[in-house]
């Protein structure tokens, strides 16, 4: 003889009640434990073409700013090198004006044989392994000075020590801002501080071919200002725009965020609320399962 007396209708409601906070605690739990509001766009999916917007433009805008911030690695190290070569050329000039006013040169040859290599190592300097100042040939070192041909005063322009081509490095940091920021080893402020280094080394001794090298010097000192000076506005240019772009990601993360992920603190108050509620769920089940037509007949 069957003794329970729960219904098809109570076990049936109660079953489905069941169903439905296993499911949901179930779905929380996951959103707990991966962040997400879903693992799948289909649980999102009025929000999906907007999310995949927005996270293409994030990567988009990741894209330029790892392109630009290579740039500007390049152009802080060239701007460096700059700066050593204006402290070489520096050096020279002072030791070559007090060898003019002597009217000795003395050892003024090694002076700037010394000079001349490592005028040459700066102009061949690397950053991961590429050459800067050799334009597109960035895997042979621009300058070699090692077959330098003896010079006579007066001399004219010679770039016969450059390897490289005419490219100038460019970075487009955004979709508004191309910059272009290379600079070759072929530039005249280079030039002239090679010829009157190399102008020294052949004539040492000789007035007017010191007096050459020196207003060379000056030239090139000039010169070398103004290319820093355009390498260092062409750094801020991406620096400020690496900002922009770091701004531009900050906003879009937050609203990729909003749409995928879970509010942890309200999916850790919502698992909280369903464990009670399944807890009284099966406490409710049990009893009514367990109910028989003799505990009414007492």
């Amino acid at each position: 003889m069957v003794e329970r007396i729960a219904t098809f209708t109570q076990s049936g409601a109660m079953t489905r009640e069941l169903l439905r906070l296993q499911s949901e605690y179930a779905e929380s739990s996951a959103q707990a434990s991966s962040g997400l509001k879903s693992s799948s766009y289909q649980g999102i999916s009025e929000d999906t073409f907007k999310l995949l917007q927005l996270q293409s433009s994030y990567d988009h805008l990741v894209a330029q700013s790892e392109n630009a911030q290579t740039a500007l690695d390049r152009t802080e190290y060239m701007y460096s090198s700059l700066s050593s070569m204006a402290e070489l050329i520096a050096s020279v000039t002072s030791e070559l004006s007090s060898a003019i006013s002597n009217g000795d040169g003395g050892t003024i040859d090694e002076t700037a044989a010394d000079a001349l290599t490592e005028f040459a190592a700066l102009l061949n300097a690397q950053i991961s392994g590429n050459y800067l100042f050799g334009g597109s040939v960035t895997d042979t070192a621009p300058v070699d000075v090692s077959a330098l041909a003896s010079l006579t005063s007066p001399t004219s322009a010679d770039i016969s020590y450059y390897q490289g081509d005419s490219y100038l490095a460019s970075v487009k940091a955004s979709d508004t801002l191309n910059v272009s920021y290379g600079v070759t080893a072929d530039n005249s402020a280079f030039e002239q501080a090679i010829r009157a280094f190399q102008l020294v080394v052949s004539n040492p001794s000789d007035a007017v071919s010191l007096n050459e090298a020196y207003n060379l010097l000056q030239s090139a000192t000039a010169d070398i200002a103004e290319v820093q000076a355009s390498v260092s506005s062409k750094a801020s240019l991406i620096d400020n725009k690496i900002s922009e772009n770091s701004e531009d990601m900050n906003l879009l993360d937050s609203m990729i965020s909003g749409i995928r992920d879970a509010d942890l603190a309200e999916v850790t108050v919502k698992i909280t609320e369903l464990e009670t509620q399944l807890e009284a769920a099966y406490s409710i089940t049990s009893k009514l399962l367990n109910l028989k037509l003799t505990d009414y007949l007492k």
